[in-house]
């Protein structure tokens, strides 16, 4: 018997189910962290309640197919409900489908993955299901509960729904559009993730933003359907965009079809269109030397619109846990920890509004850790197709035991040249109640990325120049690094 394969079947990560403890989903108590003590309660559960047969299918597959039970050896059951469920959802074709990245919605800045399940039933009607997995929460929650989200986790489920709904509520109420992988999956393996979905489905599990998300949800259940689309190349996380770039590097996928909003139909006849899995993967880590010492940066998670390949229409921030650390002489401080930095920033005929919001730890001029908090709204325009101009307003509030209330106004120009340079400029010009977090009141800030071979790994330099207003202080700071993506 393959213990591997029974482990997918629970959804086994590092040792112990991503399901967790006391979930109805195990027959065992130990079963969320004892695979062999959850594979011995399973086959007594089958062999004395006939219940059991309709409530876990998909392992009852398994064990017959191993030879661990025999038909002849279970009791009769009568399953109506699963019954039903064949009936009305055939599993003809499988999708996994990517929501695109909703930018004034922090829950939903890596984007979304689903399935969408497509077949004809016994009448010839073809039915279309999607299946997902989703914290079970107000889109509109308030910032405490994001937060809560990002760092604690919430209630989460598998929800199976008709596949017009998810149509209605992401293309047309939230004006995002799907694109659609149909996955290369066997008979065999079709027939055993329709068992196991129905297994899975209505499942209280918890939520994680980074651990256990919509993405790492639905790689369990297509793994334990075939673990040939197990994600064995991101030991922390991958994003909805990382994992389906490895199912089309296993050649996994056999066509992709995009539905997009109005509002990327406006943009694709404008700008042209775009491939979500262009993108590098969204993993970084910088090196950066200047004057005295240099700079270590981390990017786990997401999109920075520094990066030469945006593979979307509009340029934004999307990033978690993104972590700055300067090195210099004798010290090591941290500069920054971006809890949540979002920025989004395209054509005001495309998208309205360019956004901006951001939860960080930041250095003050004292070489103390300040809470910040930024939000902003703002304009674009694109009169190229390869150039993009911008203003944004920003206000905000950073606190160390002082108050800190700022205002700032962005304005700059984002340019391709080629496929394979990228400039970014800005010119910042503050106001603060407190001058303890700043000593400059203006900076301009030119940079230039160049990916000369792939978007894999990129070289850069930067421009600032700070002053605070007048001829007593200013600040010119000249850096040279690099980008690994991973």
């Amino acid at each position: 018997m393959s213990l591997p394969e029974w482990k997918t079947l629970l959804h086994y990560k590092n040792g112990k189910s991503a399901i967790g403890a006391g979930s109805s989903f195990f027959l065992s108590l130990n079963g969320y962290k004892d695979p062999n003590a959850e594979l011995e309660a399973t086959i007594t559960a089958l062999l004395n309640d006939p219940k059991a047969q309709c409530k876990y299918p998909a392992r009852l597959d398994f064990l017959l197919e191993n030879g661990a039970l025999t038909s002849n050896q279970l009791p009769k059951s009568d399953c109506e409900e699963y019954e039903i469920y064949l009936q009305k959802v055939p599993f003809e074709r499988i999708y996994a489908v990517f929501v695109a990245e909703d930018q004034s919605n922090p829950a939903s800045i890596m984007g979304h993955t689903i399935l969408k399940i497509v077949g004809q039933d016994s009448d010839g009607i073809t039915r279309e299901h999607s299946f997902s997995f989703m914290a079970l929460m107000n889109e509109n929650g308030n910032l405490k509960r994001y937060v809560n989200t990002i760092l604690n986790g919430s209630e989460g489920s598998y929800v199976l729904a008709p596949y017009h709904k998810t149509i209605e509520t992401y293309i047309y109420n939230e004006q995002r559009s799907l694109w659609e992988f149909e996955l290369n999956l066997s008979l065999k393996a079709k027939k055993r993730l329709r068992k196991h979905l129905w297994e899975i489905k209505e499942t209280p599990i918890l939520y994680q933003f980074i651990t256990h998300n919509c993405n790492t949800a639905i790689e369990m259940v297509l793994s334990a359907a075939d673990t040939t689309f197990s994600d064995n190349k991101h030991w922390l996380f991958s994003t909805p965009i990382e994992y389906l770039q490895e199912l089309d590097q296993k050649d996994k996928i056999k066509s992709v079809f995009m539905q997009p909003s109005k509002s990327d139909r406006e943009a694709i006849v404008h700008f042209g269109t775009y491939y979500p899995l262009d993108t590098p993967s969204v993993s970084r880590v910088t090196i950066e030397g200047f004057d005295g010492g240099f700079r270590l940066g981390m990017l786990p998670s997401y999109r920075d619109k520094r990066t030469v390949s945006n593979a979307g229409i509009i340029e934004y921030d999307s990033k978690i846990l993104e972590l700055e650390a300067r090195f210099d002489k004798n010290s090591v401080n941290l500069e920054r920890l971006n809890l949540i930095a979002l920025e989004s920033i395209g054509d005001y005929r495309i998208i309205g509004s360019s956004k901006a919001f951001r939860l960080a730890l930041e250095e003050s001029r004292q070489k103390h850790l300040g809470s910040v908090f930024e939000w902003g709204r703002g304009i674009g325009f694109s009169p190229l197709n390869d150039m993009t101009i911008y203003t944004i307003g920003k206000m905000g509030a950073i606190y160390d035991g002082e108050a800190d209330f700022f205002a700032m106004v962005n304005t700059g120009i984002i340019a391709y040249f080629g496929t394979n340079a990228k400039l970014l400029a800005s010119y910042e010009h503050f106001w603060d109640s407190n001058v303890k977090y700043r000593d400059f009141k203006k900076q301009l800030n030119i940079f230039t990325a160049y990916a000369p071979f792939s978007y894999d790994w990129d070289i850069y330099t930067g421009l600032k120049l700070g002053s605070n207003g007048s001829n007593s202080h200013s600040e010119t700071v000249l850096s040279v690094g690099f980008s690994i993506y991973f």
